[in-house]
């Protein structure tokens, strides 16, 4: 028998082989089933990449941008406080009175160390209601008391008199505003009596600088790595321009591009009291939602491929108690059935119900085979007879023959003896009268006749005419050279 696993040259033919494989139930259960894992696995893949994954970023992006705002709450959070101060400060009547005397006993008993470090302040000043300065006060935090203002300070103020005017008395100025010395929290209003009674008498204004103490205090409650950069931006990271160029092209105020696995950056822009750009905010935060995305997934994947070998496991296990063995239980008692001579031999029913209805099947195909053997048998017995009568038919044909072909034999013998007596019959014999003259034969009627004609309808004699030399010296011997006749 030749081998189908082996090609023309010899080798094995591996698409043949494959081919045998996955024809069986079992391989090609196994076959669907890891095709159907790998397409769900990458269905999970595709769907945690661009479903999952973008919504934890979108996540972190929303939590990074919240943390922002509330860095910016906490900086809106300080000034109002710092108003609140201010508004306590502005509608009091020693202030008001102030205002008027320049009394050296209100700074003296008001204007203490004490005062600016219990309400967090770096300054303090009192203006006229032309913003002309009646009191600046400074406090140095690192000192621990008041100096006298910088230049650069007094310098800043007199260019931003519209400050310190205020027209009515719902009038405030509240807001950032950046120093030489750096950004500071500014809150304005106008003084008036403890009845919030006017004429406005003049502007009080209250400053906390947005130091390091307050922004690493800020970070600390958002847990946040924060920094503030001054607009313009002096000294910079690629980073931080191409971010601020960004915000400027598309009018945001936030920000927020990711630094690898491990951070991500966020980035706001406040504006100063006038509306104008005046810090960049700059939060830099872990990765931990985009971190437990990626735990999601991965927990995700190691569930599916769990699940999978579990499901692959108990379907191969099924289709082998349930499909497999009863299906090759049938094939062994077939192959069994085949190899025995007893045609009432039949295959147990068995197994789930696709088999039995199989076994059932079969049994009755053998049954059907059976009954077919039992009618073969009787039809070789039938045959056998019939080649019998047969044989015995031929015999006697056989026999019939040779005697035909004796009779045959007899018969043509008979025709030669008939022949070879119709030849001897014509054979002319006895007496025949002849005339002397004519030689003319007289027949048995009495008429004469030529001997030609006699002799030719009683034998199978025919005759050619000719003259003989004596006739011819005879007849024409006047006219014929007898030299050339002899």
């Amino acid at each position: 028998m030749k081998n189908s696993f082996l090609s023309p040259d010899g080798q094995k033919n591996w698409l043949t082989r494959l081919s045998f494989i996955f024809d069986s139930i079992r391989y090609k259960t196994l076959f669907i089933l890891f095709c159907t894992f790998l397409a769900s696995f990458f269905l999970l893949h595709t769907v945690s990449k661009f479903v999952l994954m973008e919504s934890f970023q979108e996540l972190e992006v929303h939590s990074a941008k919240h943390s922002l705002r509330e860095v910016n709450n906490a900086i809106q959070s300080r000034l109002e406080l710092l108003d609140t101060i201010n508004r306590d400060w502005a509608w009091w009547d020693d202030v008001y009175s102030f205002i008027e005397t320049g009394s050296p006993e209100f700074i003296a008993s008001n204007l203490t160390d004490e005062t600016f470090t219990s309400m967090k302040l770096d300054f303090l000043g009192f203006f006229d209601r032309e913003g002309k300065p009646v009191s600046l006060n400074v406090f140095d935090k690192n000192l621990g008391k008041k100096i006298a203002p910088p230049k650069e300070f007094i310098a800043y103020l007199e260019s931003h008199q519209e400050l310190f005017i205020h027209k009515d008395a719902k009038s405030l100025h509240k807001g950032l505003v950046q120093f030489p010395q750096g950004a500071m929290l500014f809150t304005s209003r106008p003084i008036l009596t403890s009845e919030q009674q006017g004429p406005v008498r003049g502007a009080l204004i209250f400053g906390r600088y947005l130091d390091d103490e307050e922004v690493r205090h800020i970070a600390e409650s958002q847990q946040i790595i924060l920094t503030i950069l001054p607009l313009p931006l002096a000294q910079s990271t690629s980073q931080q321009r191409e971010i601020l160029q960004t915000m400027q092209q598309t009018g945001e105020k936030l920000a927020v591009q990711s630094n690898g696995r491990a951070s991500i950056a966020a980035f706001m822009q406040i504006n100063d009291i006038s509306g104008q750009p005046l810090l960049l905010l700059e939060a830099k935060l872990e990765r931990s939602i985009y971190q437990l995305g990626l735990q999601t997934e991965s927990t995700l994947h190691w569930l599916l491929l769990l699940i999978s070998i579990v499901i692959c496991l108990v379907v191969a296990l099924i289709l082998e108690l349930q499909v497999v063995a009863p299906v090759m239980h049938l094939i062994q008692s077939v192959s069994l059935i085949g190899s025995q001579s007893d045609p009432n031999v039949r295959v147990i029913e068995g197994g789930p119900l696709e088999t039995r209805h199989l076994g059932a099947s079969i049994n009755a195909m053998l049954a059907t085979l059976a009954q077919c053997a039992t009618e073969l048998d009787k039809s070789n017995c039938t045959l056998a007879k019939q080649n019998k009568e047969i044989g015995t038919t031929n015999t006697q044909l056989q026999e019939e023959i040779t005697e035909r072909k004796t009779l045959e034999k007899e018969r043509e013998d008979l025709i030669a003896e008939l022949q070879e007596a119709l030849a001897q019959v014509k054979t002319l014999s006895g007496f025949l009268p002849i005339c002397a003259a004519c030689k003319k034969i007289r027949d048995d009627k009495g008429y004469w006749n030529q001997i030609e004609a006699y002799l030719s309808t009683r034998s199978d004699v025919q005759f050619s005419h000719s003259i003989c030399p004596d006739c011819a010296k005879n007849l024409y011997g006047d006219f014929l050279d007898l030299d050339k006749l002899k």
